[in-house]
């Protein structure tokens, strides 16, 4: 069922509940067309859904949330759960955003978390991640830019191009995901490509936010590529140890809880 006339904000999502009623399921892509708005408005009305308990939110759409049997919950709610902390810091890192504002977004799944949570700003997006591409290339809001290179399967583009266009940028702020941080060592990647694109945009940025839940905390991978005191704010979640904590702190990071 196709709406010509765009409703407003509360309309459009007692539809989408009549439509998770009926279908179970429902995708972003499809939810845009039907209602003529951008693909982030949609992810910001399955957000708001999410919270007030009618569904659970996956990537590309939403699933009704049964509240009658929620000891059968899907896959995707059960993924939902475990991403709980990342969504808090995504939302958390959403709120530094301004108008204006030039960002870069790299390949981490908690920076795309971001998305769901950024007002309808009128910004840039500098990305090498194919996912963010996909979420925002049709908002209008949205200047894209995305930087070239060596596809790789798991998020975009990432060589020594890549690393090239990117320098080319004067970032506001920039936000990285990470799976190897220790606050004494610093931030690392697997791999010397990986931390060259890093580095880069961290030499560019007036602001870089490290997004790093709990689980990756205290973990180092072959190539260092920043410190802690090179990151404006290190956003993590409750669970984080008091240890880790205290060692954020003597190593002269910003610590965010969320």
């Amino acid at each position: 069922m196709e709406y010509k006339k765009e409703l407003s904000g509360v309309k459009r999502r007692e539809r989408i509940i009549n439509e998770l009623r009926e279908h179970g399921e429902v995708t972003v892509k499809i939810l845009s067309e039907q209602f003529g708005v951008s693909e982030m408005t949609i992810r910001r009305d399955l957000h708001l859904l999410e919270e007030q308990g009618y569904a659970t939110i996956h990537y590309g759409g939403a699933a009704l949330l049964d509240r009658q049997n929620i000891g059968c919950q899907s896959f995707s709610l059960r993924k939902g759960k475990e991403s709980e902390n990342k969504r808090k810091i995504a939302r958390r890192a959403a709120s530094f955003i301004k108008e204006g504002d030039v960002l870069f977004m790299d390949t981490s799944t908690t920076v795309l978390e971001i998305l769901t949570y950024m007002p309808a700003f009128r910004v840039k997006i500098i990305t090498n991640s194919v996912p963010v591409m996909e979420t925002v290339y049709r908002d209008e809001n949205i200047d894209l830019y995305m930087a070239p290179g060596l596809y790789r399967s798991v998020g975009g583009p990432l060589d020594y191009t890549t690393a090239e266009y990117l320098s080319r940028f004067h970032y506001s702020k920039a936000f990285f995901g990470s799976n190897s941080y220790d606050p004494i060592f610093g931030a690392s990647a697997a791999e010397e490509i990986e931390a060259a694109v890093k580095k880069c945009v961290l030499e560019n940025s007036d602001e870089n936010y490290l997004l790093i839940d709990h689980s990756k905390m205290g973990k180092r991978s072959f190539v260092k590529y920043a410190d802690t005191v090179d990151y404006t704010g290190i956003l993590s979640d409750e669970e984080l140890d008091i240890d880790w904590r205290t060692k954020i702190i003597q190593n002269g990071g910003s610590l965010i809880l969320c």
